[in-house]
């Protein structure tokens, strides 16, 4: 008889399949060596768009502020040993302001690391790094939460995901290659790309949405992005709370 979390796992995973191409708009980029997991098989069988890139920080990116660090049992065993897991939620904060870890368990298997280890490594990523934990049932549970969250994330900026896999610049190029591969959509190869071609940040920001698109790459959404982002007058976006604020008969007093 299969378990209570397999059962569970399948009818997620039925659920969502039956809501056809519900999920079809969603995109994730997965690190490659993601690809043979049983997770990143059922994230597929869920209707997600899966890319696989070579990852320095996560192993699945959502958005462009959150990306998810997956681990099983006995990785996350591991990384506690070696120390691995603390450099890793290091680089995962530097790179991402919203990252998650996802703990894959594998029903009672034994990891070599007593409980009370892993509660406290859960609770230093918790509370010494501001990132949260999530436990899931296996791989089927793990893809059903990727996809949530990539779902809640996609439908509320609707952007897919970019790689920020970046860490705080040491040099004055790097700091560049920084500024211009924080605008939406836009890697840090793509920022290269784009202060090869206008020589500066400012030239970038400047630059027409045509000029944009004659940069590999660049398309006219994200040229489009890029001049919405440069140009448009800060705390003035439709939907924003702050136009309400400024517009308020308190925002004159004082």
């Amino acid at each position: 008889m299969p378990s209570l979390a397999r059962r569970e796992g399948e009818t997620l995973l039925k659920f969502f399949a039956s809501r056809g191409t519900g999920d079809a708009g969603i995109s994730i980029v997965a690190d490659r060596r993601e690809g043979a997991s049983q997770t990143a098989k059922a994230l597929v069988a869920l209707g997600a768009r899966v890319e696989y890139r070579t990852l320095k920080v996560g192993d699945y990116i959502v958005s462009e502020g959150v990306a998810i660090e997956r681990k099983t049992q006995a990785d996350f065993a591991a990384s506690i040993v070696d120390r691995r897991l603390f450099s890793q939620a290091q680089a995962l904060k530097e790179c991402y302001p919203r990252p998650i870890i996802l703990l894959e368990k594998n029903g009672n298997a034994e990891t070599g690391v007593s409980k009370e280890a892993i509660r406290g490594a859960v609770a230093s990523m918790v509370l010494d790094f501001g990132i949260p934990v999530i436990t899931a049932d296996g791989p089927e549970d793990a893809a059903g939460f990727i996809v949530v969250i990539a779902r809640r994330e996609q439908k509320h900026t609707g952007v897919a995901p970019g790689v920020k896999d970046r860490r705080r610049p040491k040099t004055p190029d790097e700091e560049k290659e920084y500024v211009v591969a924080s605008l939406p959509m836009i890697e840090v190869s793509t920022a290269r790309r784009l202060l090869a071609k206008f020589g500066t940040v400012q030239a970038v920001f400047s630059a027409s949405e045509e000029d944009l698109q004659r940069v590999e790459k660049i398309g006219p959404k994200k040229a489009k992005r890029i001049r919405e982002v440069s140009s448009t007058l800060y705390g003035r976006s439709m939907g924003d709370p702050r136009r309400d604020q400024d517009n308020s008969p308190e925002s004159g007093s004082g």
